[in-house]
């Protein structure tokens, strides 16, 4: 239970000149019991590394606590978490029995949405998925939701459209290091399902790193028909042209030069196109 008689772990690190004494209002950190700690159920992160907890968790061994966490009090002596799930973890692993934290008597699911926004700790599908609870559960509109937690309107509407991509392009962004929000934010904005996820897959390969080639392809996709039959038609009327020399006077050798030149370069350029185009399935 929180004990503020107990020797804190930020003895000495925190005096009475960083807080001013200025405001009866200011959180009171105290020192609590990790078994009277309750994980918030409403916690915006739903996927927590191992790797960069256990790297946390030797840095906190070496340093200590540089920022405590934030609690809500609860029934019967216990706190709810609100942010600072990690570094609770973290202390767990290490085997501690305290953590010094920070009261609040603020409301939990925005304060711990605010906090890991502004530590930039959620991935983009994270930070959608706790909008869209945020703006059910309190009746938000996006401008309600912008102004609480320091976003503009723009913002809040691209984070939000990202809930509408497939789940499981959803659920692979929960583990993996493909997270350009700006990327998600070009596949949320086309229309075909099935162009999502091809684009999906290349971005996974490397293929399609920028919102300029997501863009890109989303063009080129509605353009792909009109643009191939074109391509085809144009070397449709150049063979035809080159048949017609077949039993006219023999080349000039720079004429012939520019024609190899030209046949090198459609060579080429079937290449790229064939290792553009997706797998065939039967195969």
């Amino acid at each position: 239970m929180a004990n503020p008689n107990r020797p804190s772990t930020l003895r000495g690190k925190l005096t009475p000149s960083m807080f001013f004494q200025t405001s009866p209002d200011l959180p009171r950190i105290v020192e609590i019991d990790l078994d009277r700690l309750t994980p918030n159920p409403d916690q915006p992160r739903k996927w927590f590394d191992d790797v960069a907890l256990q790297e946390l968790a030797a840095s906190i061994e070496r340093h200590g606590l540089i920022q405590p966490i934030i609690v809500k009090e609860a029934e019967g002596d216990t706190f709810i978490l609100v942010a600072g799930e990690r570094r609770y973890r973290a202390h767990k692993l290490l085997g501690r029995a305290t953590i010094a934290a920070l009261i609040t008597q603020g409301n939990p699911d925005e304060i711990a949405l605010i906090e890991n926004l502004q530590r930039e700790d959620l991935n983009p599908i994270e930070a959608a998925e706790a909008l869209a609870i945020m703006m059910e559960r309190h009746h938000y509109n996006q401008e309600d939701l912008g102004r609480t937690i320091g976003k503009n309107r723009v913002t809040v509407n691209e984070l939000l459209r990202l809930n509408t991509l497939p789940q499981k392009i959803r659920e692979e962004c929960r583990t993996s290091d493909i997270l350009r929000k700006s990327v998600l934010i070009e596949l949320a904005r086309l229309d075909d399902e099935s162009a999502q996820l091809q684009l999906w897959e290349e971005i996974k390969q490397g293929r399609l790193a920028t919102v300029r080639a997501a863009r890109e392809r989303k063009t080129a996709q509605r353009l792909s028909k009109p643009r191939v039959e074109k391509a085809m038609q144009s070397g449709q009327r150049f063979i035809l042209a080159l048949k017609s020399l077949v039993n006219e006077e023999p080349l000039a050798e720079t004429d012939y030069q520019k024609l190899r030149v030209l046949y090198e370069e459609m060579g080429f350029a079937l290449q790229q196109l064939a290792m553009d185009s997706p797998p065939d399935p039967s195969e």
